[in-house]
């Protein structure tokens, strides 16, 4: 059947000519009707796992002539089966609730700012709808700024990471000011998100996955360290109750911010001036969570970093991350010292920083996954499936895959955090 070019219900019924010429209207700042639109290239395949993802154009007629934009269009699953099993609306929400009712506070704030630097890594939103079966958000396509993404297999260097700690730096010092100066407005915008991946309701949904992710890793390092301690200890912590402490993490609201709460390499665009590195945005909010800074910090870590980079930059890039934190919570009128010091970050990075690696059993098997090997995602049928199904996870196959994993076990044993 030939495409229609003339409508875009096909994926996503919210999204009506109504409302893209609304959308439209708003993103130009003058009456725009939406007239067509055409696809534009495909998106890499295992990049995504809670939505279905698109790059195209959309174009209008305002005052006679045209205009259009360029965009991603993140759906709801069509699969039914997908969608139920991995409760996509509960992922939509919050992301569309970070979007349109918590970021947009945290900016307003900053403009009321004196900013050497603020922070701008984010992704314009063009629309978003959701009515918790369709759900639609549309953001602008970056990679026309020359922004895109690493190669998952082969993680980040030194240049990339620690530019990745900036932005994090950047974006959790708005909620520390913001809550030091704001603390009833931070509370009431922190409780538009919430906790969709670690919380005692979902153990049912989890628990034969992460019971799978565990014994991956458990052969990784019995493969790769075999007789030595680090066995021990992967085994003493992979282990179900670990799930109740990841709980509460998540429920920590001591030193809390509005985290992005999914920091592994794909969610990080970054942008080159020749081979330089220069700039980098977040991306996907859907797990985003109010909790300690520490619980993105550790995943970033062991999701994005090798053994090397760490055992050569490990402290620095810790103090690295802190200095930039303090300076933007300084400069927005607020002391760091008194809202989040050195000594309080130190303290988290030891009491969380295992946070980061029991997710990262998780994002490691597909940190390392060739495209070609994704998983199906179009299970038949129409009800919900446990997400192990869904995820097959298999003990990892390469030499270079098992280290990747077991690694990240040595450092956090070698580090005291478990």
């Amino acid at each position: 059947m030939a495409q229609n070019f003339k409508t875009l219900i096909h994926l996503s019924i919210l999204l009506t000519d109504d409302e893209l010429s609304k959308a439209l209207s708003v993103w130009f700042n003058e009456p725009t009707t939406f007239t067509h639109w055409e696809p534009i290239g495909e998106m890499g395949k295992g990049d995504s796992y809670l939505s279905d993802v698109y790059k195209i154009k959309i174009y209008g007629q305002c005052n006679g002539s045209s205009k259009h934009i360029q965009i991603i269009v993140k759906t709801i699953p069509k699969n039914t089966s997908r969608r139920l099993t991995f409760r996509s609306h509960d992922f939509f929400r919050n992301e569309i609730n970070f979007y349109q009712k918590v970021l947009p506070v945290l900016l307003k704030f900053q403009s009321e700012k004196e900013m050497s630097e603020s922070y701008t890594n984010y992704t314009n939103v063009f629309l978003a709808l959701s009515d918790g079966t369709n759900d639609v958000i549309c953001l602008e396509d970056v990679s026309l700024e020359n922004y895109g993404s690493p190669v998952r297999q082969e993680g980040i260097d030194y240049e990339h990471f620690k530019l990745t700690l900036r932005v994090l730096a950047k974006y959790h010092a708005l909620s520390f000011a913001f809550r030091d100066q704001h603390p009833n407005e931070f509370f009431t915008i922190s409780n538009f998100v919430s906790e969709e991946y670690y919380d005692d309701k979902h153990w049912d949904w989890y628990e034969r996955f992460w019971k799978r992710i565990s014994s991956v890793a458990i052969d990784a390092v019995e493969k790769e360290y075999p007789n030595t301690h680090y066995v021990n200890k992967v085994k003493e912590f992979a282990v179900p109750e670990q799930y109740k402490n990841m709980i509460k993490a998540a429920k920590d609201k001591t030193n809390c911010v509005i985290s992005h709460g999914d920091c592994w390499t794909t969610n990080f665009l970054y942008k080159y001036d020749k081979d330089e590195v220069i700039d980098a945005k977040m991306i996907d909010f859907q797990l985003t969570r109010c909790a300690s800074p520490v619980l993105d910090i550790s995943f970033a870590i062991y999701a994005c970093t090798d053994q090397y980079l760490r055992s050569k930059y490990y402290d620095d890039l810790l103090k690295y991350y802190y200095d930039i934190l303090a300076k933007q919570i300084n400069e927005m009128g607020s002391d760091s010292n008194k809202v989040y010091s050195w000594e309080t970050f130190m303290r988290e990075m030891k009491k969380y920083s295992y946070f980061g690696l029991a997710f990262s059993f998780e994002s490691t098997p597909f940190i390392i996954l060739a495209p070609e090997d994704a998983f199906n995602m179009n299970l038949s049928g129409d009800e919900k499936r446990n997400i192990e199904e869904f995820w097959p996870v298999a003990p990892i196959k390469t030499k270079e895959g098992r280290l990747r994993e077991a690694n990240n076990i040595v450092h956090c044993v070698d580090r005291g955090y478990i």
